[in-house]
């Protein structure tokens, strides 16, 4: 692969769809993992029972969001704000669930990196960071879709580390490390 090839819209549109799949896949595997229990848990029926228009999806969104190391803001007393991680508090949820987005990232650069023909660890490396693409798109849609206001008050995922961490940082490193292996499976080969 030539330096110009790495540049080129072939590696981009690999590394946008690849991000876009990345992200869709995790939060689908957090779903299935969590929504059960979000479902029959006393708090989500109290609120439910109080006519909260909550739905199980944007719970799971949270903990989404949670297992990249993005805290859900509550409102606590007094106008002041509470950061929870309903992963990390909570017994009932898997700690496995922090390999989600790992392995999912992993396996985006792995993916946009063959796609855009990567044939050593560097350029496999350039090819793989550009799933940072796709998953910044899924991660700024999370902090749309699972904001929830009820009450006069609004809970929702903290916007900064939403944008740089889940968005940016994580899947530019780790989609980065799954490009570079491809890439230098593919260049041996």
């Amino acid at each position: 692969m030539s330096p110009s090839s790495v540049r080129s819209p072939r590696t981009a549109v690999a590394g946008l769809g690849s991000g876009l799949g990345a992200g869709v896949l995790g939060y689908l595997l957090v779903y299935l993992a969590t929504a059960g229990t979000i479902r029959n848990s006393a708090a989500f029926g109290f609120l439910e029972a109080f006519g909260s228009e909550l739905s199980v999806w944007q719970v799971v969104g949270w903990s989404f969001l949670n297992v990249h190391g993005v805290k859900t803001l509550v409102p606590g007393l007094f106008g002041s704000t509470s950061s929870v991680d309903l992963v990390g508090t909570t017994e009932a949820f898997s700690p496995l669930l922090y390999a989600v987005p790992v392995v999912c990232l992993l396996a985006g650069g792995a993916a946009a990196a063959t796609l855009s023909r990567a044939s050593s660890p560097a350029d496999g490396a350039l090819s793989g960071a550009m799933v940072a693409f796709g998953y910044f798109v899924v991660a700024v849609a999370g902090l749309f879709a699972f904001t929830v206001s009820f009450g006069g008050n609004v809970v929702r995922p903290d916007p900064v580390t939403t944008v740089l961490l889940a968005g940016l940082v994580e899947p530019v490193a780790l989609g980065g490390v799954g490009g570079a292996v491809a890439g230098a499976v593919r260049g041996g080969s």
